[in-house]
């Protein structure tokens, strides 16, 4: 994932393959501590932003989007795979995933383009998978995972999707809190002119009427 990088017992003698599965294990649990990580970035108008990130045949690249700031909100995606083929594509959109299974090594190009902008800046939030399960070969062997074991990389994979999808709804949520507070500061100021022009048409209306009482009448002598 771009820009992550994962990070007193009984002396009793144990069985070497379940040590290493276990440490397999552990280290694939470990390694979910990277899985999710989001990127902030700025957009300026009539610009645009291409990142890459590795992925190596059979696994599956995943990202969310989201713009959190910026006027309309949208922006256009577009990503291409190692031989500069388009394969998705989201004009003028808020926010969206994808999730695009690959067949060959490379390095997959994700562009974010604010060119339909020539005035406002976009903020935009990232988040990418690429499906990637760390290396367990120096660790443990096929021969030394049992069903336990299986079991426990079953649920670090389950894991992985649950981290990344918590940090696209994250995403969401950012997304709705700015458009829900821009419409509260609206809704606020607008509320605020509707009740001066109410108190100035009511005091317009009470001079009007106090003029018109306190008007001196003609009268006429037969």
């Amino acid at each position: 994932m771009f820009g992550v990088t994962p990070s007193g017992s009984r002396l009793q003698p144990r069985r070497p393959g379940r040590m290493a599965a276990v440490a397999a294990a552990a280290l694939t649990l470990a390694s979910l501590l990277g899985v999710g990580a989001a990127l902030n970035f700025d957009l300026p108008p009539g610009q645009e932003e291409c990142f890459y990130e590795e992925v190596h045949a059979g696994h599956t690249i995943s990202g969310a989007y989201a713009v959190t700031q910026g006027s309309h909100m949208d922006i256009d995606v577009r990503v291409y795979n190692p031989k500069s083929v388009m394969v998705y594509e989201a004009l003028r959109e808020g926010e969206g995933k994808f999730t695009i299974p690959t067949n060959e090594d490379g390095s997959y190009k994700l562009c974010f383009s604010n060119k339909m902008s020539m005035v406002s800046h976009k903020t935009v939030k990232l988040v990418v998978d690429n499906g990637e399960a760390p290396d367990l070969t120096g660790l443990a062997k096929k021969e030394h995972m049992d069903s336990v074991e299986q079991t426990l990389i079953t649920i670090a994979h389950s894991a992985r999707m649950i981290a990344f999808h918590q940090e696209e709804y994250r995403q969401l949520h950012d997304r709705h809190l700015v458009t829900v507070t821009s419409t509260n500061r609206r809704v606020k100021w607008w509320s605020l002119i509707e009740c001066l022009a109410v108190l100035a048409v009511s005091g317009m209306q009470v001079a009007f009427i106090k003029r018109l009482f306190n008007k001196p009448m003609n009268k006429r002598m037969v």
